[in-house]
């Protein structure tokens, strides 16, 4: 009798263990939905609507940028953005390739703008840029909580008319 009963306890806890594995959605569905999530965001900026980013964009949120030792949180990046905006209006994200695993997207952009505003000292010279960067971002709960940022600055900055001299050339 006791083995009969051992056998059901068994039975009973492979179909509850069962039950609980299907109560989560696949990975491929969580890696998709993050995917959604970061486009979003990036129609968001885009779009320069600030409610709807906010919406994306964890209280908590962690921003790194190649370059930058310090880090950004959500009102800076958010700052650092309409900054952006104001020199290049028509700015957009293109988005080249996107990967998901876990709570992980890497993301290869292209950028592509026209120069209507002064940046970094640079009066507006109406150039039309493009240049790319790649983006690692982690979702947690539908929103991005944290963002690496790698872009080609170089090649932005010389098509905004910029030139890279030698230290022992410089006047």
């Amino acid at each position: 009798m006791i083995v009969n009963g051992c056998r059901h306890l068994v039975h009973f806890s492979l179909l509850l263990l069962l039950a609980c594995l299907g109560c989560q959605p696949p990975a491929s569905d969580i890696e998709e939905a993050n995917k959604a999530v970061v486009q979003a965001v990036y129609d968001a900026i885009d779009a320069q609507d600030y409610e709807r980013l906010g919406e994306l964009t964890a209280e908590d949120y962690v921003g790194h940028v190649a370059g930058f030792p310090e880090t950004f949180n959500k009102d800076a990046v958010f700052e650092l953005i309409r900054t952006w905006y104001s020199a290049f209006p028509d700015y957009v994200h293109v988005v080249e390739t996107m990967v998901a695993e876990g709570d992980r997207v890497a993301v290869r952009l292209t950028y592509n703008a026209t120069h209507q505003g002064e940046f970094e000292g640079i009066p507006a010279t109406g150039n039309r840029i493009s240049y790319e960067g790649a983006h690692i971002v982690t979702v947690v709960d539908g929103k991005i909580a944290e963002m690496w940022v790698l872009e080609d600055m170089l090649s932005l900055m010389s098509q905004l008319g910029m030139q890279l001299v030698p230290a022992d050339q410089e006047t």
